[in-house]
């Protein structure tokens, strides 16, 4: 069973021992704290954080009333139900400044047994049913953070997953740039070797690798390249809005930090060309230098 503390605040001896016979002999679970004056109580509230404080209202000194309001006023001790206990003070006004005062029940002396079971165990329940739901709360926190914590897990593992395929992609497509560059070479050589009609045939066979090559292989890149730079095409297009199809890829190529040589081997463009594009790019922007530039698709 749970244990439950229990401050009792009272200056007469005789009453201490009536009180704490009652509560031992009706709960062996109850730990009671005793206290013999108003000052002493408030010292004990604070340091132990008593479950109920039963406090009794004549006492020399600081009296019960006042101790109350001093308890109201401490952070620790200003949520701890008070059972007010009083032999003289029985009319309505002076329990109501009681309860004003933050008392939430009252007890009179002499003391009834069953009504002091009764009111303390009221109390008891309601604290019960608090750090029931405490737990329950606390639990349920542990689980969100749990689960929070798998999910954060769960999208770094995807984030890592998507940018290993990125550079598998990335890779894929310098290869095939390579072995695209050496077949258009290969094509060329062949027209000292042909009429004007093959040389025709030639050109066109060449001017056909270099628009409509490897477009699956783009596909898979920029699908990848949006899983890890989420948005990326979108806010390129807000920031420059008549930006084409092959400048957004430039602009992908950059936010990688791939090089001009590393461009020109996967688009299959000349590294002036994709020197002039990049020119072309930060003048749209207003931007001096290709490391501005960088900096600023870095940005995205």
């Amino acid at each position: 069973m749970q244990e439950y503390q229990i401050l009792i605040v009272d200056d007469d001896p005789r009453q201490l021992k009536i009180l704490t016979g009652h509560l031992i002999e009706t709960n062996p679970n109850f730990k009671l704290l005793i206290a013999t004056n108003g000052k002493a109580g408030l010292d004990i509230a604070i340091m132990n954080k008593p479950d109920i404080i039963l406090m009794d209202w004549e006492m020399p000194g600081m009296d019960g009333l006042e101790t109350i309001k001093q308890l109201k006023l401490n952070e620790v001790t200003k949520s701890i139900p008070v059972i007010m206990v009083t032999g003289v003070h029985n009319d309505v006004k002076k329990l109501s400044e009681a309860m004003e005062a933050g008392a939430i029940d009252f007890i009179k002396k002499p003391y009834n047994g069953i009504e002091l079971l009764a009111r303390v165990s009221a109390q008891i329940s309601h604290i019960a049913i608090l750090r029931k739901s405490i737990e329950q709360q606390e639990l349920l926190n542990n689980q969100a953070k749990e689960i929070d914590e798998k999910e954060k897990q769960i999208l770094k593992a995807e984030v890592r997953h998507h940018q290993k395929q990125l550079t598998m992609n990335t890779v894929n497509l310098l290869k095939q740039g390579h072995l695209l560059q050496t077949i258009s070479e290969e094509i060329k050589s062949l027209a000292s070797h042909t009429d004007e009609e093959g040389k025709g045939i030639i050109k066109s066979l060449i001017m056909k690798i270099n628009d409509r090559s490897s477009e699956h292989l783009w596909n898979e890149f920029e699908i990848t390249f949006e899983k890890v730079h989420t948005g990326f095409y979108q806010k390129i297009t807000e920031k420059i809005p008549d930006i084409s199809l092959r400048e957004k890829r430039l602009c992908a190529f950059l936010k990688m930090n791939m090089n001009t040589k590393e461009i020109s081997s996967i688009t299959l463009q000349s590294p002036n060309s994709i020197d002039v594009a990049k020119h072309r790019l930060r003048k749209k922007m207003g931007i001096a230098s290709d490391d501005g530039f960088a900096n600023f698709l870095i940005g995205l």
